[in-house]
Parts: C-alpha cells; sequence; structure tokens
C-alpha cells in the first residue's frame, strides 16, 4: 500500500469515527436501564416516575408497570402501545424520548464542561438535534458517561409542558431478548380506539 492509499484508507475511518461520534444516542445499540423522569408540569401528558427500558437495534420498549408496555420503531417513527389487550399504533413525534428525536436526525453539539452524575464521570455537551424528515428542532443539555462509551446517562430539555429531566440508571449493555419487541398484529390507529385520539 503507498502513502497515498494509506492516507485515503485513514482518512475514511476518521470520517467513520467522526460519524459515529455525533450520534451519542447511537453509541450502544443494545442495552436495558432505569428511566428517571422528571420536571413536566401538572397536566402534562409525560409519565412520571421510573420506568425501565430495553433497546435492541432500532427498537426500543418502555415497561408502564401493570399498564402495559410500549414498542417504539424509532426508523419508522411510530409506537405501538400495548395496554389491557388493547394495541394502539400512534406517531412517535409526540413523545418526549431524546433516543427517538435524535434518530437520523442532524445534531450540532457545543461543549459545556464535565460533570459527575451517579459516580460517572462525563462530558456535558449542549446540542440542537435537527429532525432531517420535519425540520423540527429540539434542543439538549446531555451528560455523557465516559466510562459507558459515551451513553448519554442524563439528559435536559424543553417539551412543549414545559422543562425534563431524564436519568438513566441501573445500565445493562446485555442484548435483551427479541420477544420484547414484538406486539399484536391487530394494532389499530389511536384515533380509531373509540375517540382516543391524541389531544
Amino acid at each position: 500500500m503507498n502513502l497515498r492509499s494509506a492516507g485515503s484508507v485513514l482518512a475514511i475511518l476518521v470520517c467513520a469515527v467522526a460519524v459515529q461520534a455525533q450520534n451519542p444516542f447511537d453509541s450502544q445499540k443494545s442495552f436495558s436501564a432505569t428511566v428517571v423522569m422528571s420536571g413536566a408540569p401538572a397536566g402534562g401528558r409525560m409519565a412520571q416516575g421510573d420506568m425501565k427500558i430495553y433497546r435492541s437495534g432500532d427498537k426500543m420498549r418502555t415497561n408502564m408497570g401493570e399498564m402495559g408496555y410500549v414498542v417504539m420503531d424509532l426508523t419508522e417513527h411510530s409506537n405501538y402501545m400495548v395496554m389491557q389487550g388493547m394495541c394502539m399504533q400512534m406517531n412517535a413525534s409526540r413523545q418526549q424520548n431524546p433516543f427517538a428525536q435524535a434518530s437520523g436526525a442532524t445534531i450540532e453539539r457545543s461543549a459545556a464542561g464535565t460533570d459527575t452524575v451517579d459516580g460517572h464521570s462525563c462530558k456535558v455537551e449542549n446540542m440542537t438535534i435537527t429532525s432531517q424528515s420535519t425540520g423540527k428542532v429540539s434542543k439538549m443539555k446531555v451528560w455523557e458517561a465516559d466510562d459507558l462509551h459515551g451513553f448519554p446517562i442524563k439528559i435536559e430539555m424543553q417539551s412543549e409542558k414545559g422543562p425534563i429531566t431524564v436519568q438513566y440508571k441501573d445500565i445493562s449493555f446485555d442484548p435483551p431478548p427479541a420477544s420484547m419487541f414484538t406486539h399484536p398484529d391487530n394494532c389499530r390507529p389511536m384515533g380509531a380506539m373509540g375517540g382516543m385520539g391524541p389531544q
């Protein structure tokens, strides 16, 4: 391999690393974690408290305790909510899920220092995330854990209902079973479920 070829290969590798680094929400394609969400004002539609989430590739699952669970397809930007024997399909754009917002988006980053969260040394960045499909812009402050391959363990962002803080705990990178990301075949659009359309 001559010097020019070696230089070309190196440039490709550097570009590949740079592209991967543009999205910390894709730093780990398989994981499970406990999500602690807080900060939405009273009357907001966001679920409060602790929830368990799982990711496998472009699928995510959120357990909502005895109520049921939601499976999200990050590429299709759709949710499948399974509750009490019913399955409702809805657009994921209404959900305050930073992994969904950052999927297939353009991300601008600026350094905001360093910090420690739950014993994890973190790089802190301000991010502006622009959806390539809708043009919607979201702004977030993200804490990326050094010892967890840059996993975004804490996020502060603004929702339509007010500020939200999302923190991820008990993080495991063991792949969740594929069976966790299935949903019934009889899912119906949310608006068709007896008038239960989004408000």
